[in-house]
């Protein structure tokens, strides 16, 4: 890491954000929150000299896959929105050269937004470096100012400060007091466990499966939700190309509760809505 860059939570006049070389704020907006699967559907890079000189850069790609209406919600591109938009190939090159010298930044864009644009580089056969270049991810240095750990969370979401016990079930409880003040803070977070889940992963509620692979459709029937057959019922997909399950049965990057359902269904057994939750 470089040493090129100041941050303090002292409000002191000259106290500022230093630059030797220009700095890419980088926002990436996609089709879902696995960086080896999801693909950039907006990208938006904000360059800024040693100087102070600004240069902002914001494109819709199209990609290629179908958008997830989960990630619609975040982002609020449609299908619609980027047919016919350029796919990121196009962008490649002239992209890795705007970004040619710059120190990277952004929020959260170590754990996401960095893997998946360099995937996306790989893609098209472009390697883009990091080794020579600082990474700052605001997230990180919020978590650093702000510590994100347990004794913080009792305290925001249940009040005080956590006492010690000898008690072996204390923390445990502790767990669930979290839990329910979480609940009661935020009108966002569902009730029921299976919902809560699926929610702090951000994944669709329609879910069937952990990583949302297979979702309901209005029907109640259940669906593919991703690669080709996106948008499909699993019924029609196991009748008519049955070796693409026989493929995601087997496949490790797939969880074993969707590899589960693709075998079930290759021998004509179905995921059945199950009533209550």
């Amino acid at each position: 890491m470089s040493e090129e860059f100041s941050y303090s939570v002292d409000h002191a006049d000259d106290r500022e954000l230093k630059l030797s070389r220009p700095l890419a704020v980088i926002d990436v907006q996609s089709t879902g929150l696995d960086p080896r699967t999801a693909r950039i559907v907006k990208l938006s890079v904000l360059r800024i000299d040693s100087v102070g000189g600004e240069h902002v850069r914001s494109v819709i790609v199209n990609p290629e896959i179908s958008i997830p209406a989960a990630s619609t919600e975040v982002h609020g591109l449609t299908d619609l929105d980027v047919a016919g938009k350029p796919i990121f190939r196009a962008y490649a090159r002239a992209l890795d050269q705007h970004l040619s010298g710059c120190d990277i930044a952004g929020f959260g864009i170590e754990r996401f937004g960095l893997p998946l644009l360099c995937a996306e580089f790989e893609r098209c056969g472009i390697k883009f470096e990091l080794s020579n270049r600082a990474v700052v991810d605001a997230m990180v240095v919020f978590h650093r100012l702000e510590p994100r750990n347990f004794n913080a969370a009792y305290t925001r979401f249940v009040g005080g400060s956590r006492k010690e016990s000898n008690d072996p079930g204390q923390t445990a409880r502790d767990v669930l007091e979290i839990l329910r003040g979480q609940i009661r803070a935020g009108s966002s977070v569902p009730e029921s466990p299976c919902s809560i889940e699926k929610w702090s992963k951000g994944i669709d509620a329609r879910a069937i499966d952990v990583q949302g692979k297979f979702v309901w459709g209005k029907e109640e029937e259940a669906m593919i939700n991703f690669g080709k057959y996106r948008g499909h019922r699993l019924s029609e997909i196991a009748s008519n190309d049955a070796a693409y399950l026989n493929w995601v049965a087997a496949e490790d990057k797939f969880e074993t509760d969707a590899r589960t359902i693709a075998e079930l269904a290759v021998n004509g057994q179905f995921p059945e809505v199950e009533s209550g939750d």
